[in-house]
């Protein structure tokens, strides 16, 4: 019994920012309230026996900052903001004293002082780092805006008989309360307005992380060299644009970015299996103490009970086309294309050859122009995030398979490798615009078969977004909607006929996943990781040259 009262206590625990946040809200109201409406006169006429009236129209000014002050701090004592509790205490504290300054209100100084004496006990509830000058979020917004318009059109209301002249902005309270009103009307709106510019014109979210330093992208690669476990997208942190997360022994690591208020881990940790859960963990409650929310992003089903174990809701978004190498073959009917496209190529003087970690920089101008071509070709500009970039000691580290025609560099691609060598994913493609037709099947055909030559059994040929997905009756929404855009939407994105192209390799299709805490809004997620890889909303609406 009391091991089951000391957790129950431990999850009652886990409330009280939130019950402070809605009791600091409430006494901010309350304290705003009696700023904005008449005091009673007795109170006044006993308080200025005691002291001069200027002080009590300062006990008056103050109170009405503190009463902001404390629906403010409710957002950050509701996300367990470390600061948050420190302001509250102080503006509790301090509101108690405005209280009895201002008109001898015992009854709210009682209030405010009892809660700060319980607020003072439970500091290690407020666990998350401060944020000076965090916006407010949406919803906090129009609370605060709500509570002070309300209190503004109270003491209108209060004050209706009294006509307006100007002399009442510098009549002390206790000669007209209205000049009070007033001036705390005033300071609300300014705040208020405050409050509201710095919210909506700043970027929400936790601090930049990121991205990684040469030391840290330098402690990955010998992660990796000795990884248990690495997915083939565990090597774009080679490419130093996330940050690094390690665990304690520095054998384990995950890659990831913060957009908002979402902390995205680019697919699933790299190193040894005993540390990979504790890594999530570890990784949420770091999201967690900035008021952020973990997004883990194309993970594969190996990953999924970890990730059922944390609580978080999971959707699928999309299939990576797989290819068995030891059963490749451009044999049969339905490998015809592959057939045509290889003996073309090979007629017209096309030449694969695949150049190993080390020796990519001889070749640099020229994949460099190969790229150049392909991106202006396209009109676009280079990813980031889940995709790869040309970045000559990026692609240094990795094997890079090039074709050439008469001599002539036309296409490549790099190899990214993982735990063992047994898999191989195929990330940066380019090819020159006037190549050869066919050029990438014919290097796609010779990629497969280098390895099943070399001893890698599956080769990646990358995801197809939004594959898989079901419209049916009984389907989230989510599914619904994504099997929606993958059939209607190929005008903006060619989803149907990516997979399609391929297709024609033979793949087994995996499904691939995003996973969040079930209080974030999954496509929201999905929309930070393409805005991640397109470097922003030009980027993703191709207005970027």
């Amino acid at each position: 019994m009391p091991r089951i009262l000391r957790r129950l206590g431990g999850l009652a625990y886990e409330l009280t920012p939130q019950l402070f946040a809605v009791a600091s809200f409430l006494l901010g109201g309350s304290i705003l309230l009696s700023a904005v409406t008449p005091e009673f006169n007795d109170r006044l006429q006993t308080l200025g026996r005691w002291t001069e009236p200027f002080v009590i129209d300062l006990g008056h000014f103050a109170a009405s900052v503190t009463g902001f002050l404390l629906l403010f701090v409710s957002a950050g004592l509701w996300r367990r903001r470390r600061g948050a509790y420190y302001l509250a205490l102080t503006a509790l504290l301090g509101g108690a004293v405005f209280s009895i300054l201002k008109g001898l209100n015992y009854l709210q100084a009682f209030e405010l002082v009892l809660a700060a004496a319980l607020l003072w006990p439970c500091r290690s509830a407020f666990n998350r780092r401060s944020r000076l000058g965090e916006p407010l979020r949406p919803g906090w917004l129009l609370m605060l805006a709500a509570a002070v318009i309300a209190m503004l059109w109270l003491g209108f209301f209060a004050y209706r008989e009294i006509p307006y002249h100007d002399e009442l902005w510098w009549t002390l309270l206790t000669d007209s309360q209205a000049s009070g009103f007033l001036r705390a009307g005033a300071v609300l709106s300014v705040l208020t307005l405050a409050v509201a510019v710095r919210s909506l014109l700043t970027a929400p979210g936790a601090r930049t992380h990121g991205p990684a330093t040469p030391e840290e992208v330098e402690r990955a690669r010998k992660a990796l060299e000795q990884a248990e476990v690495a997915p083939p997208e565990a090597r774009l942190a080679l490419l130093g644009d996330k940050a690094l997360l390690f665990s304690p022994s520095g054998y384990s690591f995950l890659a990831y970015r913060v957009r908002g208020r979402r902390w995205i881990a680019m697919s699933e940790p790299a190193g040894l299996v005993s540390e990979r859960l504790e890594l999530l963990w570890t990784f949420a409650e770091l999201a967690d103490s900035y008021g952020g929310a973990p997004v883990f992003y194309s993970v594969s089903e190996r990953l999924l009970a970890d990730l059922a174990t944390m609580g978080l809701a999971m959707r699928k978004v999309g299939e990576a086309a797989v290819v068995p190498t030891h059963s490749f073959s451009t044999e049969g009917k339905g490998k015809q294309n592959l057939r045509t496209a290889v003996n073309r190529a090979e007629r017209e003087g096309s030449i694969f050859s695949v150049l190993m970690p080390g020796e990519v920089a001889a070749v640099a101008d020229e994949l460099r122009a190969v790229s150049d071509a392909w991106i202006n070709h396209h009109e676009g500009t280079e990813k980031e995030f889940s995709m790869g970039r040309l970045d000559v000691d990026y692609l240094n580290d990795c094997p890079v398979a090039i074709v050439r025609e008469n001599g002539r560099l036309i296409a490549f691609a790099n190899l990214l490798m993982g735990a063992g060598g047994k898999e191989a994913m195929i990330d940066l493609m380019r090819y020159t615009p006037d190549g050869p037709h066919g050029v990438m099947d014919y290097m796609f055909t010779c990629i497969a078969k280098w390895c099943r030559e070399t001893g890698v059994d599956h080769l990646d040929l990358g995801m197809a977004p939004l594959s898989g997905l079901e419209d049916r009756r009984t389907s989230p929404v989510f599914a619904r909607v994504g099997a929606l855009v993958f059939e209607e939407a190929n005008a903006i994105y060619g989803f149907q006929g990516l997979r399609s192209y391929k297709s024609k390799f033979g793949p087994v299709w995996r499904p691939k996943f995003i996973a969040a805490p079930t209080t974030t809004p999954l496509p929201l997620a999905l929309l930070d990781v393409a805005l991640l890889t397109s470097k922003g909303w030009r980027g993703l609406l191709g207005l970027r040259k």
